[in-house]
């Protein structure tokens, strides 16, 4: 910036120097803790870099962030969706490794993305069970789209929440909304409406409520129950 003095005569006004054209891409040096331009002289690295700002302009330049999810959902749509077989064949495999009910993954399938494993949240939550990207990376997902790989994720999540609460399903579900966190402060179900409803979304399905008829699977609608034995073995189960 270039100041003047106003009230001088004309020929004293410092007039700016005409600048060069600079790179508009800039990196972040860890070496010297600052961001550089990118070098014009390197073809490569200007082309690579123009590439990634344009793949990033394309979701993120200016939208917000339910429009940018959006265009992601779209740009998604069009690869492999799901088919209802494929969905609960994941189901079922998923169930059966981790040995968690599959009318409880079916329910919580059923209201998380209503089976349509392309699904994304304006949160983010992507996939069948909605895994949120940092759980993704956690549970090691390469793919959140994949019903196996989603299904299975989730599945670990859930059996995990299940062994923290002793079987309480309530518990579990709010959790997995919610997350522990927020069950721990509240000492139960957190008094939060999403939370609540979708509890007692899940829960009025897996008990064999209207809209999801569990009955057709041919499974049994108890409950999960889980007991350790005198060895401290822990055992989920919904059969005697």
């Amino acid at each position: 910036m270039v100041y003047v003095n106003e009230d001088g005569p004309a020929h004293e006004r410092a007039t700016p120097a005409p600048q060069s054209r600079r790179s508009t891409l800039v990196y972040w040096s860890t070496k010297e803790s600052r961001w550089k331009p990118v070098p014009s002289a390197n073809t490569d690295s200007m082309r690579a870099a123009r590439s990634a700002a344009a793949e990033v302009s394309e979701f993120y330049g200016h939208d917000s962030t339910q429009s940018a999810n959006a265009k992601i959902m779209v740009a998604n749509s069009r690869g492999h969706q799901a088919s209802p077989e494929e969905i609960d064949q994941s189901i079922v495999m998923a169930a059966a490794r981790h040995n968690v009910d599959p009318n409880l993954v079916r329910a919580v399938v059923k209201v998380e993305s209503n089976f349509n494993s392309n699904a994304i949240s304006r949160k983010g939550a992507m996939g069948l069970m909605q895994l949120m990207p940092q759980t993704a990376r956690q549970l090691k997902v390469k793919n959140p789209f994949d019903p196996e790989q989603n299904v299975d994720a989730g599945v670990r999540h859930l059996k995990s929440l299940l062994q923290s609460y002793n079987g309480d399903v309530n518990l579990t579900l709010a959790a997995y909304n919610a997350g522990e966190g927020a069950v721990r402060r509240s000492a139960g179900v957190p008094h939060i409406a999403e939370t609540q409803d979708y509890v007692r979304k899940i829960t009025r399905l897996y008990y064999g409520g209207n809209g999801f008829d569990v009955s057709q699977s041919g499974a049994s609608r108890d409950p999960v129950r889980v007991q350790r034995d005198a060895r401290g073995v822990l055992y989920i189960s919904n059969t005697e």
